[in-house]
C-alpha cells in the first residue's frame, strides 16, 4: 500500500522523503489508502473533510518528528497509524487516561541488591513470561491492561502456568477508577487483592472496545489472586530486575506515540499518561533500549511493541514500575 511505501522510504534512510505534500493527487492517494487499510467510514462529507484536514496535520507532525530524530542521530520513525485522523487532543483524551495522582506514596519499595550487566545484550521476556499483545480499543483502559498483563506474567513466573485474565473485570470493577475514562495500575492491584482474584478473559470478556465501560459483575470463578505489589526506584534497579527476574508494569508519557512506527525512541516528554509493560531491556552503552509492550494491537509500532532509549529515563519510564506477588485463587 502507498502509505507503507512512503514509510519504507523513510525507514531505509531517505532523509528527503516526506509524508506531507502539497500535491492534491498525492494527498488523495494517502487518504484513500489510510481509510482502506484502517476500515474508516464517516457519517457525512463534512465529517470526512474534517478528518482529512486532521490527517494532513498529522502527516506534517510525523515529518517534524522524523526530522527532529534525524538531527539527533536516532532511529525513531513516525508515520501513518490508525490514529492519524484523530487530533492530538482527541488522541490524548481517548487513549492517554492513566492518572498519576492515584499513585500510592506507601507502596513497598524493593531494594533487593541486583547488579546491572551491560554485556548481556537484549534480555527479552516476550513470549516467555507474557501473553500475546492485546488491544484496548477506543477505551482509555491502558492501566487495566498493564495491571492484568503484569499479574499474568508474575503468575507465569511464580507458578509456571498461563492464564489469559480479564482486563474487563478490572476496567469495570476497580473502585476509585473511571473505567474507560482513566485509572491507575496500583488501584487495579488493590481491587484484585481486596476482591480475591481475577476471572479469565473467556469467562469475563472485554466489551469496552468502543469506549463504553459497562457495569461490574465480578464474583465469578477466580483463577489468580495477588498478595500485594512492589515498586522499584531508578532505571538501574528496573533494568537489573528485568534482566534477572521478569517484566515490569510501567506508566509513562506516550503523547508522541500516535505516529510511532519503529526504531528506538529517544525524544519524549515526562507527562505521565499511559501504562504499559516493560518486557525486555538492552543496557548497552550505545544503542541500549527498553522493549515495551503496548495494548494497541499488533498493527501499531513494532508488532505491538515500542523501543525506548535506555539510560535517560525516556518518557519517564521510571515513574511507577511495579510487579505483584500472586497465588492460585
Amino acid at each position: 500500500m502507498l502509505s507503507q511505501f512512503v514509510v519504507a522510504l523513510t525507514v531505509i534512510g531517505a532523509a528527503s522523503a516526506k509524508l506531507y505534500s502539497e500535491d492534491a493527487t498525492f494527498q488523495k492517494y494517502l487518504w484513500e489508502d489510510f481509510k482502506r487499510e484502517h476500515n474508516k467510514n464517516y457519517e457525512s462529507m463534512d465529517e470526512e473533510n474534517r478528518r482529512f484536514n486532521i490527517f494532513m496535520e498529522n502527516l506534517q507532525m510525523a515529518d517534524l518528528r522524523n526530522s527532529r530524530e534525524l538531527q539527533n542521530g536516532g532511529t525513531e520513525i513516525h508515520g501513518i497509524t490508525r490514529f492519524s485522523d484523530m487530533s492530538q487532543a482527541e488522541f490524548e483524551s481517548s487513549f492517554l487516561t492513566a492518572d498519576p495522582k492515584m499513585k500510592s506514596s506507601t507502596a513497598r519499595v524493593d531494594n533487593t541488591p541486583r547488579s546491572v550487566k551491560a554485556d548481556l545484550g537484549l534480555v527479552d521476556w516476550s513470549g516467555k513470561l507474557t501473553t500475546p499483545v492485546k488491544d484496548q480499543g477506543y477505551c482509555g483502559s491502558c492501566w487495566a491492561f498493564s495491571a492484568t498483563e503484569q499479574i499474568e506474567s508474575d503468575y507465569m513466573r511464580e507458578h509456571g502456568k498461563t492464564y489469559l485474565l480479564s482486563a474487563e473485570q478490572i476496567t469495570q470493577c476497580t473502585t476509585g477508577s473511571s473505567g474507560c475514562n482513566g485509572g491507575w495500575t496500583e488501584s487495579a492491584y488493590t481491587y484484585v487483592q481486596r476482591e480475591g482474584g481475577l476471572e479469565t478473559e473467556s469467562d469475563y470478556p472485554y466489551t469496552s472496545y468502543q469506549g463504553i465501560t459497562g457495569s461490574c459483575h465480578d464474583g465469578g470463578d477466580y483463577k489468580v489472586g495477588i498478595k500485594g505489589y512492589s515498586t522499584l526506584k531508578g532505571e538501574s534497579a528496573m533494568a537489573s530486575y528485568v534482566q534477572s527476574t521478569g517484566p515490569l508494569s510501567v506508566c509513562l508519557d506516550a503523547s508522541s506515540w500516535n505516529s510511532y512506527h519503529g526504531g528506538i525512541m529517544t525524544s519524549c516528554g515526562n507527562r505521565v499518561d499511559h501504562c504499559v509493560q516493560a518486557v525486555g531491556v538492552d543496557t548497552s552503552l550505545i544503542g541500549g533500549y527498553w522493549k515495551v509492550r503496548n495494548s494497541w494491537g499488533t498493527s501499531w509500532g513494532e508488532s505491538g511493541y515500542i523501543r525506548l532509549a535506555y539510560g535517560s529515563n525516556t518518557c519517564d519510564i521510571t515513574n511507577d514500575p511495579t510487579y505483584v506477588e500472586t497465588f492460585s485463587a
